[in-house]
């Protein structure tokens, strides 16, 4: 991380300037010699400045979600969560939300700590009180139609009644003309909804007092070894 806060400020420099986003982050990381982590730190984190102050615009209070329908990117709530209780550093970005340093949507799997963070999500929506629940999950992820089950049975036990468990082929599509808030931190769905609430910002400092770090106060990023870096 020696070169670290320098490559954020370059990045940062080239996309307020409308450089493309992937030549930016190769040129930045190439010349400061990051790592596949911190490469990924800067995608997931740095926003040109213009779209970062769009978003931050639509984050809805926690006082405004009651009585409210929300709709939820279960895997990329879910994530989120369980990177925390693994130990992979979760920071805040630039327009306001917090994602995790690794970045592995599309190789999730299930693990020891999946249970603690389903039980923590709930436990965290229960208490907003919404007026429903939608919940999407990306069909291409392996496994999704258990967790679909899964889902719906603790909704009905934990007495969740107006509530939606879909499988689809991204949950992207239906979130980005959502008729709520929308809980998400994907780019693509953060720049077409209207309202956005961090769920999984939301989860972390009520189940475990965390207070996210922006991303030029991380220090050195590791990754624990039993979470895959996206190829």
């Amino acid at each position: 991380m020696k070169y670290f806060k320098t490559a954020i400020i370059d990045y940062r420099y080239l996309l307020n300037r409308d450089y493309p986003e992937k030549a930016s982050l190769k040129l930045v990381g190439d010349r400061y010699r990051l790592t596949k982590l911190e490469r990924n730190c800067l995608f997931r984190g740095i926003v040109k400045s213009r779209i970062a102050g769009e978003r931050k615009k639509k984050i809805v209070r926690i006082k405004n979600l009651a009585h409210q329908p929300m709709g939820i990117d279960w895997y990329n709530v879910l994530i989120t969560v369980e990177s925390y209780l693994k130990g992979v550093p979760i920071f805040l970005s630039d327009d306001g939300l917090v994602r995790d340093s690794a970045g592995i949507h599309g190789s999730y799997r299930r693990s020891k700590v999946t249970e603690r963070a389903i039980s923590e999500i709930w436990q965290a929506i229960l208490r907003l009180a919404p007026s429903r629940v939608d919940v999407y999950l990306d069909s291409p992820v392996s496994h999704s139609g258990e967790m679909a089950n899964r889902l719906r049975e603790r909704l009905q036990r934990i007495g969740v009644k107006n509530f939606n468990v879909e499988i689809i082929q991204s949950a992207d599509y239906p979130l980005k003309s959502y008729e709520g808030t929308v809980a998400s931190s994907d780019s693509v769905i953060l720049d077409n909804a209207e309202r956005i609430f961090d769920l999984s910002r939301y989860v972390l400092k009520r189940a475990f007092s965390f207070r996210p770090k922006r991303i030029e106060e991380l220090g050195d990023v590791n990754t624990p070894d039993d979470v895959n870096m996206p190829g």
